[in-house]
């Protein structure tokens, strides 16, 4: 069985202005640029064959993202900036996946991870403005593989919105 989600790729403008945040601080597990997404829906444990086949006959509508207005945290250890607009995709997404298992233990909290904080301490960034706004015209099916490093993504399907 398999990790997976669906995700909003990060446009190279928003990519660069989270780049622009320092994120030096130490106590912080920083993630990968490189993996910065916005997720929609995740999966634990399923039939990736089956999670693909469902993704390749969705049809949803286009959203509209906005950014910010600051880095905030999520529960206690996560360094996030906060995504609103992408309400109604995520019901679009749920209701064409909800054969599938879907891991739905919190509401939908639209956020791009920053990092994880280690330990209890004053995150330098938290609080810091970080704004920006952009047109969702895809979403991504990701493969999540674990590694001794963190977790490694493979896009493994792109789907255009209408």
């Amino acid at each position: 069985m398999t990790r997976a989600f669906i995700s909003v790729p990060l446009p190279e403008v928003v990519r660069g202005s989270l780049l622009d945040l320092d994120r030096t601080q130490q106590g912080i597990s920083w993630s990968n640029p490189e993996q910065w997404h916005i997720t929609i829906q995740f999966f634990e444990d399923v039939d990736i064959e089956k999670v693909k086949s469902l993704f390749s006959g969705m049809s949803a509508h286009k959203a509209f993202a906005v950014i910010g207005p600051e880095v905030a945290r999520l529960g206690k250890e996560v360094l996030v900036v906060p995504v609103d607009g992408l309400s109604d995709l995520v019901e679009e997404v749920r209701a064409t996946m909800s054969t599938e298992s879907l891991v739905e233990a919190l509401p939908y909290v639209g956020h791009i991870t920053l990092g994880r904080i280690k330990k209890p301490l004053d995150a330098e960034l938290e609080g810091r403005s970080v704004e920006g706004s952009f047109q969702v015209n895809r979403l991504l099916l990701v493969e999540s593989q674990p590694t001794p490093s963190g977790h490694t993504h493979c896009v493994i399907g792109s789907q255009s919105l209408r």
